[in-house]
């Protein structure tokens, strides 16, 4: 692909995201290979310091945004499938990532697990809905939201047509919730109730995950203080 064609496809995919529209980025495609696209998106859009942070950060590094090829949400590499450990990459059959505005994000049936108060000073960012099937028809979903103090900003690009990164201080504190329908691979505990988790446990892992029914939802920290985030883990049911 020539850089310019590239940077056309770029700048059209995080235009839609940044503006909440709900654009998939892939489907029923050869998913390895968007993932690398969406790792570029990723670089671009400054989601190496802020929304990589959410999929990463529990027990080796920075945090949702993104699940990595063998469903670990913390190794850093990204890719749309998302699945728990029991699975394996290549029974992959078909997987994307949608994004989300505030009302669907509300609507969709893993939004029971999102906090029903914020912290004070917090209000929805951005939210996207991972989607993956498994050859054997199995389905994995993965809802992940952004709750920041600041403002989404408005996408500007180069004169090359690149997508030029905003700067991070522009959403302000943020913290980040991820629902999922399945168990994730993770280094961290995974605990029974929120009662478990303290402001020692989000200071020292940066994140925590709880079951909940048959899901389990993990909380990132991000830039947000570990309290605030405890706050609005004491309000998911």
């Amino acid at each position: 692909m020539r850089k310019e064609d590239f940077f056309e496809v770029l700048g059209e995919l995080d235009d839609d995201i940044v503006k909440g529209a709900k654009a998939t980025v892939m489907k029923k495609m050869n998913w390895k290979v968007w993932g690398s696209l969406a790792a570029c998106l990723c670089f671009a859009v400054g989601a190496a310091v802020l929304l990589q942070q959410s999929i990463l950060s529990s027990g080796g590094g920075s945090v949702p945004d993104f699940v990595d090829t063998g469903g670990d949400i913390e190794s850093g590499m990204y890719s749309v499938a998302v699945y728990p450990a029991t699975e394996r990459e290549e029974n992959v059959d078909s997987a994307e990532v949608v994004s989300l505005t505030e009302r669907e994000s509300l609507d969709n049936l893993l939004a029971e697990h999102l906090p029903k108060q914020l912290p004070d000073g917090f209000h929805y960012g951005r939210g996207s809905i991972y989607n993956t099937i498994m050859k054997d028809g199995t389905q994995y979903n993965m809802l992940r939201i952004e709750y920041i103090t600041g403002e989404i900003p408005e996408q500007k690009f180069a004169e090359d047509g690149g997508a030029i990164a905003p700067e991070p201080g522009a959403f302000g504190d943020m913290f980040t919730i991820c629902v999922l329908n399945y168990e994730p691979k993770t280094d961290i505990s995974i605990y029974s109730s929120k009662e478990e988790v303290t402001v020692s446990v989000l200071e020292k892992n940066g994140a925590a995950y709880i079951r909940a029914g048959d899901c389990c939802i993990g909380v990132f920290v991000e830039t947000a203080e570990p309290a605030e985030v405890l706050d609005a883990l004491k309000n998911i049911e």
